[in-house]
């Protein structure tokens, strides 16, 4: 398989939201958080522009008949992984998070029928008791997958299919707000990353080791419910990236090459986890997705 024949796809999904400010105690964003969401979201507009264009010192080439049509030059050209042969890494599921009024193992079978795997979380979420829950970012020792050095050469592409479900509904009949976060996250671990030169463009600081972004597939949910009104939804989508964690993703994150070919060349550990937030008349949530990666 050519890795030409994979790599276009839907742009980069938003970078998630990590923190958030003052909110409404009903359920609703504040313009703070909203301001926020819309703020990373456009940041990987900007890493897209970073990226490096294919031009024809690399070795572009025009399609055929195309003699007459304007060349523009895209963001997503990535001619390191042009000709390369697709390797299969392997698949994972990152267990799943549950949102309940309670996270007691006896509550949990009892009303739910549920038994927590051991990779499984659970956050509890008590409405109208809990809406200023913070964001919650899990990682669990199952989730996470070490790749032996120079595995591979310039990409490596993770597809998701993500399940986000909830229910909503307020116990008393009245009408009220939610909302609900869900992104699935990778942390890569590397003493590459330990470089100075190696500074997170969404901090300014140094990376000491790691680096935490979203992988595609983040949804953010805010609607209203009328009295004795009842929401649930249960979505299951796949999703993938453009152009994966290439050279040229590295290099527009603002990494220099002599830390690039560091973090090819050594050994990578990727955590995956799950970033979760519901707010207000959220009643029970599970949160969870496999990925499939691939290298060349």
């Amino acid at each position: 398989m050519n890795m030409r024949s994979i790599l276009v796809f839907a742009a980069i999904a938003a970078m998630s939201v990590a923190a958030f400010g003052q909110q409404f105690g009903d359920g609703r964003l504040s313009s703070e958080e909203l301001n926020q969401i819309r703020a990373e979201a456009r940041q990987q507009i900007e890493i897209a522009k970073k990226s490096p264009l294919l031009s024809a010192s690399l070795g572009a080439k025009a399609a055929p008949g195309a003699a007459n049509l304007a060349t523009i030059p895209s963001p997503y050209d990535d001619p390191d992984s042009f000709g390369n042969n697709v390797k299969f890494l392997g698949s994972l599921y990152a267990g799943t998070v549950y949102i309940y009024h309670s996270c007691s193992a006896q509550v949990l079978q009892d009303e739910l029928g549920l038994t927590l795997a051991a990779d499984d979380k659970c956050i509890v979420h008590n409405p109208p008791s809990a809406p200023k829950n913070q964001t919650q970012e899990l990682y669990a020792p199952a989730w996470e997958y070490t790749l032996p050095k120079h595995t591979v050469s310039n990409t490596l592409y993770v597809m998701t299919n993500n399940n986000p479900g909830f229910d909503a509904f307020d116990a008393n009949g009245n009408a009220s707000n939610y909302t609900v976060f869900y992104s699935p996250v990778v942390t890569f671990v590397s003493t590459a990353l330990n470089d100075p030169l190696a500074i997170d463009p969404s901090t300014g600081q140094p990376m000491n080791g790691q680096y935490t972004t979203s992988l595609s597939g983040s949804t953010t949910l805010q609607r209203s419910l009328a009295a004795n009104d009842y929401a649930s939804e249960y979505r299951s989508y796949a999703s993938v990236s453009s152009r994966g964690f290439s050279r040229s993703y590295w290099r527009a994150v603002g990494l220099p090459e002599s830390v690039i070919n560091k973090i090819y060349n050594r050994k990578m550990s990727l955590r995956f986890g799950i970033r979760v937030r519901v707010i207000g008349a959220v009643n029970f949530g599970q949160f969870y997705y496999s990925m499939r990666m691939l290298g060349d």
